[in-house]
């Protein structure tokens, strides 16, 4: 199925939300879990991942302490912003008993052809050839609740990023997001953030979601 996916089938900005079957994955969505959210949502993805072109294909940038291939970029296994083809973390999630949802910027809310590039400038030279490491700390405080809401809640440090503040700190700069501390989103705050404003909506499953 993924093998035979067009090389058009991502688009600068899709962001992948990763259902890891593994306990860790399934402790992330449950501790993010919210009745209030999107349909889709109310569980959500325990990891986030987003697209962009560089040298004339897509590739998927995230960051992670847990993938096991080499950064397309670095040509090594890293512990932070890495970039790898879609199709390769899609197969690691699929084959590991999760599923990938695919959300995508809304029509009116598309980036230019000028934005897509700043996209991959942001991603590609800010962020992966910087080897901005894997923020654990954030990462963890992210998951809270009642703490969210706290003066004593860390400000943003975005020379150390975990997965959805990665995504949220890039939106902001790209203006599909208003301006906030992205170390306060975690994965499934971030996307139910971005489908309630209308920013993004899913566009596909793999495989097929039952949800």
């Amino acid at each position: 199925m993924l093998a035979s996916l067009s090389p058009h089938a991502f688009q600068p900005g899709d962001i992948a939300a990763c259902y890891g079957a593994d306990w860790t994955g399934r402790l992330i969505s449950s501790g993010t879990a919210a009745v209030w959210g999107p349909p889709e949502l109310r569980w959500p993805p325990s990891h986030v991942a987003i697209c962009c072109r560089h040298e004339n294909e897509t590739v998927w940038v995230e960051s992670t302490s847990l993938c096991r291939h080499a950064c397309l970029l670095r040509g090594i296994p890293v512990a932070g912003v890495q970039a790898h083809r879609p199709v390769v973390r899609m197969g690691d999630y699929i084959r590991g008993g999760g599923r990938v949802d695919l959300y995508r910027l809304t029509d009116i809310n598309s980036f230019s052809d000028a934005e897509s590039r700043l996209l991959s400038r942001l991603l590609i030279d800010h962020l992966v050839r910087k080897h901005v490491r894997y923020d654990v700390g954030g990462a963890l405080l992210s998951g809270t609740r009642a703490f969210q809401l706290s003066r004593l809640f860390p400000g943003a440090d975005l020379e150390r990023l975990f997965c959805s503040e990665l995504i949220a700190a890039v939106l902001m700069r790209l203006g599909r997001m208003n301006h906030a501390n992205p170390t306060r989103f975690n994965p499934g705050r971030l996307l139910r953030r971005l489908v309630r404003t209308g920013k993004y909506q899913r566009v596909a499953s793999f495989p097929r979601s039952r949800t």
